[in-house]
């Protein structure tokens, strides 16, 4: 076995769940369809948070709890095969301040996690599985704004290196020191130019990252043979680029600099933007059309999302010897026929567990034949 199966998942008062129990031991692909609004998304939503960047939708944790339950906890709970050892893994959140939570307050959004009844950290949860995902929104990923290209960005690089997220974490708390200290009437100057060291040290740290990334998985996409579009992506943003022709030391020069230039500017404006690798893009090439992939329509745009997810799971295999555990919601929505037998064939290939969403059981006619498990949800009920 050379990916995640989960065994069982359960809601306890989660999104549109008051209590959903799924078992679905030795399935590998579990397709879940109903109309528009049943509840399909929320399961692959809840799924998403037993990884170390979900949910998927970005919500506030506080805004992810049933409503209508006395008890405002609400609980995922789920059996990971990985190999031959079972892992009891859990997420729980108190969402009882639903309306009075302080979302400035990092503590007021953290999760807690137990693995095999024992607390772990976030950044933990790779040790015990790991999980990408396509969403409707990432449909036109490539003609929508720059921070939420970064943000999948960002995703895919938090499941590969281990500590990329806490690095990135602590790059935007301090960020938002720096900007308090500048916006304050006491400032100071030493304290200043501390936090701006660290900036630099974390931001240098993580442009090299995602060169280094950029190269890994252009390689990987490089050598894929399927129906989806070849394309090569790349990493744009003031610090990368010039990590692409300097040292690093003349790198951190060029930033410390920079942020020192932008103290001047809080004399005349409030909050004046800086540069660094929190505006950075990345954008992708369609190398057999020879256009930029913004320029494709919806469906392109998803085709090359989907390429992108296939090379990824196999940049992962690569380098930890498994397959990430696998979630598309709406998977055939701006597909045409042969791109979704496609897709569903590149899938089945995977030695891992696919989770699909869709509103008609036809579109999954591919999977009647193999090990597959359907749900129906109607009404947020299991039928």
């Amino acid at each position: 076995m050379t990916g995640y199966f989960l065994n069982r998942l359960i809601l306890t008062n989660f999104r549109s769940y008051e209590k959903l129990r799924i078992d679905c031991e030795g399935k590998k692909t579990i397709i879940i369809t109903g109309k528009n609004g049943a509840g399909k998304t929320n399961i692959l939503e809840a799924l998403s948070l037993l990884s170390i960047s979900g949910p998927f939708r970005k919500a506030k944790l506080s805004q992810l709890g049933y409503i209508s339950s006395s008890n405002k906890v609400f609980t995922i709970s789920s059996n990971i095969i990985n190999e031959e050892e079972q892992t009891s893994l859990g997420i729980s959140y108190n969402y009882a301040n639903k309306e009075t939570n302080n979302y400035e307050d990092e503590t007021s959004e953290k999760r807690t996690i137990l693995a095999n009844e024992t607390s772990i950290f976030a950044q933990d949860l790779q040790n015990y599985i790991r999980i990408i995902w396509i969403t409707p929104f990432m449909d036109r990923l490539f003609s929508e704004a720059t921070g939420e290209r970064r943000k999948f960005l960002d995703s895919l690089m938090s499941n590969f290196y281990k500590f990329y997220g806490t690095t990135l974490n602590q790059y935007n708390n301090l960020l938002k020191q720096r900007s308090k200290i500048l916006k304050s009437n006491n400032k100071d100057d030493t304290w200043l130019s501390s936090i701006e060291e660290e900036i630099v040290s974390l931001g240098v740290q993580i442009g090299a990252l995602r060169l280094d990334f950029e190269e890994k998985l252009n390689a990987i996409l490089n050598d894929m043979d399927n129906n989806f579009p070849h394309i090569q992506i790349k990493i744009t943003g003031v610090i990368e680029d010039k990590l692409r022709i300097n040292k690093a030391v003349e790198v951190e020069e060029f930033y410390k600099q920079n942020l020192i230039d932008n103290r001047e500017l809080f004399k005349y404006t409030f909050s004046p933007s800086v540069d660094g690798i929190h505006r950075s893009d990345f954008t992708a090439y369609n190398t057999d059309k020879q256009i930029s992939t913004d320029q494709t329509s919806t469906g392109e745009q998803k085709s090359s999302v989907i390429s992108i997810i296939l090379a990824y799971s196999n940049l992962l295999y690569l380098y930890f010897n498994k397959y990430p555990l696998i979630l598309i919601d709406e998977a055939p929505a701006h597909l045409d026929n042969l791109k979704m037998q496609s897709l569903y064939e590149e899938l089945e290939k995977l030695p891992t567990q696919i989770w699909l969403t869709g509103i008609l059981n036809e579109d999954f006619d591919y999977f009647k034949d193999k090990n597959s498990l359907y749900i129906h949800i109607d009404n947020s009920q299991i039928k």
